[in-house]
């Protein structure tokens, strides 16, 4: 490929493939400054009727091959194994596979809260160094995401922990072990918060946005689940509120966010309400979960 480009023919070559630990294992040449690299996530909105299939996408997720099949557990579980194999095991040569799946279950477990590292290391019974570098891997792999805090002008008040979000919710399902329907779930806020990351995850990558995903929260608890930061005049703070609203209404710290920082627009996604509310000075959006796709033209007029 590298040969090819160097001819520069007048064509375009198009290359797709997901043992990228294994390929930068092996390939020692790089088409550095001839290429445009492009994540391929799951299925986001924007790419299936997912609004009418919210069911399926809260508990299976949306890679295609689950999307279009009618035994989703039993496939779901055999890529969850093959990830497991292939990647850890064969390629990474991973000394430990069943810890590196421990600690996948338990950040499942607290998946949308504050990751206490020490705490972790304890429970997988292995070194802080050892617990960072697996995490690292998880990340690497597109397995989870790491979001940092919002640093704005009340730095002192900020907790430091990071937070670490499925990138599908078919896999957080798997590691749990728990295809329940949502009805049933003790975990739906926080299966309806991952997938709200995991559309904003997909439609910053796919609009090659150099944008960062942020979540804010004090020490004192005040907090909003998810910041997107374009620079530092530019925010939108968006909280997910998965209840049934009969009218618009915030929490006391996310009224201390839009207090602090005073963005555009805010947004608040929640199970049933379609409203605008002006708080703070401040146009509050309340977008139902199902039509998430309207959150994505207040990222683009960041």
């Amino acid at each position: 490929m590298k040969t090819l480009a160097d001819l520069n023919l007048s064509i375009k070559m198009v290359a797709s493939g997901s043992s990228q630990l294994e390929i930068k294992s092996k390939v020692q040449e790089h088409l550095t400054g001839r290429h445009l690299s492009s994540l391929i996530l799951p299925l986001s909105f924007r790419e299936w009727d997912a609004s009418s299939h919210l069911e399926e996408l809260l508990i299976y997720g949306a890679y295609p091959q689950i999307v279009d099949s009618k035994a989703k557990e039993l496939l779901l579980g055999q890529l969850y194994q093959d990830y497991v194999i292939k990647d850890i095991i064969e390629t990474l040569k991973l000394g430990q596979p069943d810890i590196f799946l421990k600690l996948l279950g338990l950040v499942a477990h607290s998946s949308g809260q504050l990751v206490n590292y020490s705490q972790l290391a304890v429970d997988c019974q292995v070194s802080a160094s050892t617990l960072r570098h697996y995490l690292s891997i998880a990340q690497q792999t597109y397995v989870i995401a790491e979001i940092t805090p919002f640093v704005g002008n009340k730095r002192t008040e900020l907790t430091s922990n990071p937070i670490f979000y499925f990138i599908d919710n078919g896999f957080r399902n798997y590691a749990l072990r728990n295809f329940s329907d949502s009805a049933s779930r003790t975990d739906l806020g926080l299966l309806v918060e991952g997938l709200v990351f995991q559309e904003l995850y997909k439609f910053i990558s796919q609009k090659f946005l150099n944008y960062s995903i942020h979540y804010w929260r004090t020490k004192s608890g005040a907090e909003v689940d998810f910041v997107i930061r374009k620079n530092d005049e530019n925010i939108l703070p968006i909280e997910v509120k998965y209840r049934n609203l009969t009218a618009p209404k915030i929490s006391r710290g996310y009224r201390s966010f839009l207090e602090a920082y005073q963005p555009k627009n805010a947004l608040m996604i929640t199970k049933n309400l379609i409203a605008v509310e002006r708080i703070e000075n401040i146009d509050v959006h309340f977008i139902p979960v199902e039509l998430l796709e309207d959150v994505f033209p207040f990222i683009l007029a960041l």
